[in-house]
């Protein structure tokens, strides 16, 4: 296994990994192959879980897996027990299809949704919610909340979310706005309220389009980054 300054590993893999899912992904799919395979979107949560998980053969459930790139590229996980989870049958063949290339060896696949799932308590050593609280779907405190039982005390949740003061940043650019948003200081309060302790609190701005990227950097610039990720542990550890 290669590992690079960012966090991220196996890199060797990637074209391998980018052929397979322009090989395999099905129709509607296809579109997101770019996306999927981006590893700039997983340099924040690399860095971070670097930083900060420390021990061997923990367990780890990353919800919203999609195609398994966290499992495969982020250094600080291989060697662990992730359970990945994902509510779309589409992913699931990939898991066979990069176990038979010599990935994802400690990793398991669950067809799920996660508003469904009921998992123990005091299960995993960290949850991951990565790149799917944009979603209009999910709702960043029922999901949180309906997951912090399943954290073992002292264990670690690492989340992303979109911030809701930079709405009408976009709107004066004419772009529409597709995403769920949260106020700051509002998954503050939620956090202390749920005895989650911040462990790091960062802006970010992965975004591979340079126009995009840009934007980004210079909200964070003057004090308003359109995302934050956000490491927290559950007290009692």
């Amino acid at each position: 296994m290669s590992s690079d300054t960012a966090g991220l590993c196996n890199l060797e893999f990637l074209p391998r990994y980018e052929r397979l899912l322009a090989d395999n992904l099905p129709p509607g799919f296809t579109q997101f192959a770019e996306f999927f395979s981006g590893t700039q979107r997983l340099h924040t949560l690399a860095a971070v879980l670097d930083r900060h998980l420390a021990g061997d053969g923990l367990e780890v459930l990353n919800v919203g897996s999609g195609p398994f790139a966290t499992e495969i590229f982020v250094a600080a996980l291989q060697g662990h027990r992730v359970t990945a989870i994902d509510y779309k049958a589409e992913f699931a063949p990939f898991h066979e299809l990069f176990r038979a290339e010599g990935q994802l060896e400690t990793t398991s696949f669950v067809q799920a949704d996660i508003m469904a799932r009921t998992f123990p308590s005091d299960a995993f050593d960290l949850i991951i919610l990565h790149d799917i609280l944009y979603e209009n779907a999910l709702d960043l405190e029922a999901v949180i909340g309906r997951l912090i039982p399943a954290i073992k005390p002292g264990g670690l949740i690492f989340f992303d979310f979109v911030n809701a003061r930079t709405r009408w940043v976009w709107a004066a650019l004419g772009k529409p706005d597709r995403f769920r948003r949260y106020d700051p200081d509002a998954v503050r309060r939620f956090l202390a309220e749920r005895d989650l302790a911040i462990v790091e609190w960062r802006p970010t701005h992965g975004a591979k389009r340079r126009v995009v990227k840009a934007t980004h950097q210079l909200l964070a610039a003057f004090g308003m980054p359109n995302n934050f990720a956000v490491l927290a542990r559950r007290d009692g550890g």
